[in-house]
């Protein structure tokens, strides 16, 4: 009975054989394809020639280099790397980037806040109004002293005529010294007073004329919701 199976073990095995060989020839066909697809080509153009290679060209360096697929297609642009200006010119430009958002932040910030605070322009002028008269009764503090160290200079230029031929004494020449240091005091006083009032009138002046520009892009921005909506703006 052993030489009728041993044919049939054969037979088995070439049966085996011819039907494993198409899978084998359909893989091959199916992935060496795919494999292939893979092989990129780079390029790039230096010194007016063009340059190319299975992987990045050393002569390339410093240059945008192109992989291109198989077909010739663009598949990735590799971007030269930037030069030492290009990068201080990127680093500039990224902070004035930040620094204009920043700004951008803080105003969002302040027009809250003036929001918040004032419901019309007719309020920011009554603090207006408050603020410089809190100021001027500083200011008219100042006068009403310098006006009394004045007096009081007009009565030791009155003892000093008594010394025109002879020495001043030492304490008339202290009173003079010590009241035209009060005088000056107060001056200064007045002075900086006058300079808070004109910062606190443009400040307000700002803050009216931000207020109003609020005002319009609410309206602006009402009004174009309106057009999206299909709807007719009140005018009224």
């Amino acid at each position: 009975m052993a030489p009728d199976t041993l044919p049939t073990s054969r037979s088995r095995r070439s049966h085996t054989l011819r039907c494993a060989l198409p899978v084998a020839v359909f893989l091959t066909l199916v992935l060496a394809p795919r494999v292939q697809a893979q092989q990129f080509l780079y390029v790039c153009t230096s010194h007016g020639h063009t340059i190319s290679g299975g992987l990045p060209p050393p002569e390339c360096k410093g240059e945008d280099i192109r992989e291109l697929n198989p077909d010739g297609t663009l598949h990735h642009l590799i971007p030269a790397p930037l030069t030492q200006e290009q990068r201080r010119k990127r680093d500039q430009d990224e902070e004035e980037r930040r620094r204009q958002e920043e700004q951008d932040r803080a105003q969002s910030r302040k027009d809250r806040a003036l929001l918040e605070t004032y419901g019309s322009v007719s309020e920011i002028e009554a603090a207006r109004s408050r603020a410089l008269a809190n100021q001027q009764v500083l200011v008219d503090r100042a006068d009403q002293r310098i006006e009394q160290y004045q007096k009081e200079r007009k009565r030791l230029d009155d003892e000093a005529e008594f010394y025109a031929k002879r020495e001043m004494p030492a304490k008339l020449k202290s009173a003079f010294d010590a009241n035209r240091v009060l005088i000056d005091q107060q001056q200064h006083v007045k002075e900086k007073v006058q300079q808070e009032m004109r910062d606190v009138d443009a400040r307000f002046a700002n803050e009216i004329k931000r207020y109003k520009e609020l005002e319009d892009m609410a309206v602006q921005a009402a009004a174009a919701r309106e057009r999206e909506s299909g709807g007719v703006p009140d005018n009224n």
